[in-house]
């Protein structure tokens, strides 16, 4: 079975420094490049066939007056890692744009995006977690929680749909009804929900009820989509626990079920799922097993279709 990995990341530290990839990537896997990530995808389960990919970008945010990151210069340096296999691995690219300063700064942003990834650029990821009360729900720069009521937000939203591009969206579980109700706004525009909404692991029932709503909110919202990734945020240690498993795998079919599989797709994450100990191998083969039941067609939605569909991603 196909398989398009729409969500995985690269990066070498050590030429181009990131604080805000966060202290365990720095010291754990400082380097992680094409090369990287094709030896770990060649460990997929057997019965699986990377074919194609999107890489996400790992900026993270750009506080005015904080840490520098050159996000177009990230574009061509992801584009002359994957170029060389590019016959056997077409991609797309996310990169970062701030869209809530100025909209002709951002479609400039946007052109040189496009120039540097000759073809290959998708949409963008400004990702938007911020919790008034805890720190570690807030992302390295994001300056503030009201960026998506913003007027120029919302305008950098509706030029991305404009010039065929989508938005990845990351935020947190209380954000997930604002969002809703925004991106209903901008039917012209793909929105992909990265990481499964980001339920917190370790939080009372509210917080759980919160993500509920959140996400039945934007089921409702046809143009909204969802990665099934990064599922450790959401119930810890799943990998190696089987209560923790089931707990995982019933939320990953509950929103199956609230978006159904041509809005849901399989995603690595990689190598951030290497700071938590899972492995290509086990990631995998958790999806296969959770889908055993799936018709043919519903799984290769899941692994494959839906994300080539949304990302436009031609050739395999």
């Amino acid at each position: 079975m196909k398989v398009c990995d729409p969500h995985f990341h690269l990066w070498n530290i050590s030429e181009r420094p990131n604080p805000n990839l966060g202290e365990g990537v720095n010291k754990s896997f400082p380097v992680y490049e094409a090369g990287d990530y094709a030896r770990d995808m060649r460990n997929l389960p057997v019965l699986l066939n990377l074919t194609s990919g999107v890489h996400v970008e790992t900026v993270v945010g750009q506080m005015l007056g904080g840490f520098p990151l050159d996000t177009v210069e990230e574009t061509t340096w992801v584009c002359n890692q994957l170029s060389p296999s590019e016959a056997s691995f077409p991609f797309g690219i996310v990169g970062y744009v701030h869209l809530a300063r100025d909209t002709a700064e951002s479609e400039r942003m946007l052109v040189k995006h496009q120039a540097a990834a000759e073809g290959r650029f998708r949409g963008v990821r400004m990702i938007l977690n911020h919790h008034p009360d805890n720190p570690d729900l807030t992302w390295p720069q994001v300056e503030h929680g009201d960026f998506l009521q913003s007027s120029i937000f919302q305008e950098g939203i509706s030029l991305l749909g404009e010039k065929g591009l989508s938005f990845d969206l990351q935020c947190n579980p209380h954000q997930l009804e604002d969002s809703a109700i925004v991106f209903n706004k901008y039917p012209q525009t793909q929105v992909i929900l990265n990481h499964l909404g980001l339920m917190h692991d370790g939080e009372d029932e509210a917080h759980d009820q919160i993500w509920r709503n959140g996400m039945r909110a934007l089921a409702s919202v046809p143009n909204v989509y969802v990665k099934l990734s990064m599922l450790w945020f959401a119930r810890n240690n799943y990998h190696h626990n089987a209560i923790e498993e089931a707990k995982i795998k019933n939320m990953v079919h509950g929103v199956i079920d609230l978006f159904g599989v041509d809005r849901c797709m399989f995603a690595s994450n990689y190598p951030v799922e290497m700071v938590q100990g899972i492995s290509i191998e086990t990631l995998y083969s958790k999806f296969l097993s959770w889908t055993g039941s799936m018709s043919e067609t519903e799984r290769s939605a899941l692994f494959h279709d839906t994300a080539t569909r949304v990302y436009k991603i031609n050739g395999k």
